[in-house]
């Protein structure tokens, strides 16, 4: 995967905060959900998007799925990526930053 990839998969808030929740350790779909308050569907396709994108993984436990990342870089690319945002300020972005 290149960094385009990468961030095309993660422009996605919910996807990005589903990688967040995973950055503290594996979780089946409805801890995820309980954390985000989201859609049950919902959570599914996201975190089949990033399964398809190589960034989450998952296998299976008894009757259920578990989710975690594929590497734990993932996360601190987010922190990083989360930082240099927070750094920049209140600049006005370009247009087709928007």
């Amino acid at each position: 995967m290149n960094s385009d990839t990468f961030f095309k998969c993660v422009v996605d808030s919910n996807r990005r905060r589903i990688l967040e929740i995973l950055g503290d350790g594996e979780k089946c779909v409805n801890e995820i959900v309980e954390s985000m308050g989201l859609e049950q569907s919902l959570v599914s396709h996201h975190l089949k998007v990033l399964r398809e994108c190589g960034l989450v993984k998952s296998r299976h436990e008894g009757k259920n799925v578990v989710y975690s990342l594929s590497t734990p870089e993932i996360r601190n690319v987010l922190k990083t990526v989360e930082k240099a945002s927070a750094e920049i300020g209140n600049v006005k972005p370009h247009e087709e930053c928007r």
